[in-house]
């Protein structure tokens, strides 16, 4: 799930509600990657910071970012479809 922001911000989340584990990405306004926050467990209700302001989170399958190889400064490519 891609979330989107008004803003360019820290952004904070939490896996409270959430019964698998994930990776959440965050990416800056350039469409880069700023920061993880891997394999984040269920239930866990601990705050999950971007660590610097971005734009964008990007959650996927625990392990996805490790096994595609994505690290810090790599780029994104999104299109909104209608």
């Amino acid at each position: 799930m891609l979330f989107v922001f008004d803003d360019v911000a820290m952004h904070y989340f939490y896996m409270k509600n959430t019964e698998f584990p994930l990776d959440l990405i965050f990416v800056d306004d350039q469409m880069k990657i700023a920061s993880f926050q891997k394999n984040a467990q269920p239930y866990k209700e601990n705050s999950l910071p971007s660590k610097v302001p971005v734009k964008y989170v990007l959650e996927v399958n625990a392990g996805l970012a490790d096994k595609w190889t994505l690290a810090v400064g790599d780029s994104i490519v999104y299109q909104k479809t209608p």
